[in-house]
């Protein structure tokens, strides 16, 4: 049985109504970190602190120095990359490449919604060891994309670079070293990402915030077979247009996207940020708002359409093509169901604070990133609180991360 079916029978047990009525089925803890503590101590779980945690990923598969269930976290306002395993917060040394490894590397996360990560599955890159597994890293601030090895180096494949994009802010498509970036924020892999087949298959989907655009970056095999993130393109919206507008990728409007994520049919979700509302960019190309209405904040559930959002962020989609987000603005966690509801699932709409326990007690202050792990459980970057979150069975049913 692959992960992703684990993940769906999991996520079968946490149906929309046991996540607000069942603590034993949704409860809330807090898995690393202190709540509004902010600072940079690696250390235990309960002992280390970040400051303004934004994005995170989840590792499904082991080896290249990471277990299935590590967690990488983009801890923004310390521009570090922090490790979560067995029970301990560690700050990733990250060397300039594997033949120089005594220049360390400094990112730039760049505003309040900065950063972005996604950890490639176990052996999607080639030939073992740093190139076999990579994490895909926005740094927004420095308008590029790096390839990290979970290992600790910047991860070139083929002496080709790891960073995409030039490093100034623009929003010119082509190749890894002359394309451009303007805030780029969220990264999504394709769902069928580890599939060999580049040109159907594998993509990295990226919001490219100020240019309210959705940008696809696309693979190329080396002369050894490697695959590698080359070909740069805009999926959807247009460099410097802002707006609102449905409709075919080239004339659809977005204003701020911040969260993407790549859903097992093909489509592509967007947390449309400054929109307050949630997009879906079908197989053909064609956008359409799912959630919210444009440029109407609020809070209340009900029928996608008519349930209204503030300022949602991080996103993620299950294999039924359930959509977990974190609606920022609303200090909320909700769902998005296959039969068109908008739920809060976890949180209250409009207090921000920190409480664990049953979701519909718990409390958040300003969460951003989501990510669904393999056993259905969801992790949330609580940022503001500066702790790192789960959403899922009650302790006394699951083995904790935090030790």
């Amino acid at each position: 049985m692959t992960l992703r079916s684990l993940a769906t029978l999991a996520l079968l047990l946490l149906a929309v109504s046991s996540f607000a009525a069942d603590p034993e089925r949704a409860f809330v803890t807090t898995v690393a970190g202190q709540a509004g503590v902010a600072g940079f101590a690696d250390g235990s779980t309960a002992a280390a602190t970040f400051n303004r945690p934004t994005w995170l990923d989840v590792v499904r598969g082991a080896g290249d120095g990471a277990s299935p269930g590590d967690l990488y976290v983009i801890d923004r306002v310390n521009d570090a990359i922090r490790h979560v395993s067995g029970g301990t917060v560690k700050t990733l040394q990250v060397a300039r490449g594997y033949y120089d490894l005594s220049t360390m590397v400094h990112f730039d996360f760049g505003g309040p919604f900065g950063g972005g990560i996604v950890v490639e599955p176990a052996a999607a890159g080639c030939g073992g060891g740093p190139w076999d597994r990579g994490m895909f890293v926005a740094a927004t601030g420095s308008q590029q994309l790096a390839l990290v090895s979970p290992l600790g180096m910047l991860g070139a494949r083929d002496d080709v670079s790891p960073l995409i994009g030039t490093g100034a802010p623009g929003a010119v498509d082509g190749s890894d070293t002359t394309s451009s970036f303007n805030n780029p924020t969220g990264v999504a892999l394709s769902w069928e990402y580890p599939s060999f087949d580049l040109a159907r298959a594998r993509s990295i989907y990226v919001a490219d915030s100020g240019n309210h655009t959705i940008r696809r970056i696309g693979f190329v095999l080396s002369f050894e077979a490697c695959p590698q993130a080359r070909i740069v393109s805009t999926y959807a919206g247009s460099a410097g247009m802002p707006g609102a507008a449905d409709g075919p990728a080239a004339t659809a409007r977005f204003r701020e996207p911040r969260g993407v994520a790549a859903g097992p049919d093909g489509s592509v979700y967007v947390a449309d940020t400054g929109n307050h509302t949630i997009r879906r960019i079908a197989p053909d190309g064609t956008v359409t708002t799912i959630a919210g209405q444009p440029g109407v904040a609020g809070s209340s559930d009900g029928p996608a359409r008519e349930a209204r959002l503030n300022a949602p962020s991080g996103i993620d989609v299950n294999a039924r093509g359930e959509l977990f987000i974190a609606d920022t603005g609303n200090h909320t966690i909700r769902m998005l169901t296959t039969d068109g509801r908008l739920v809060t699932i976890a949180g209250a709409p409009g207090t921000a604070g920190f409480s664990d326990g049953p979701a519909d007690a718990a409390r958040f202050n300003g969460p951003v990133g989501v990510r669904l792990a393999a056993d259905g459980s969801l992790y949330v970057a609580d940022t503001s609180n500066n702790v790192i979150r789960r959403l899922g069975p009650a302790p006394s049913r699951r083995r904790s991360v935090r030790k």
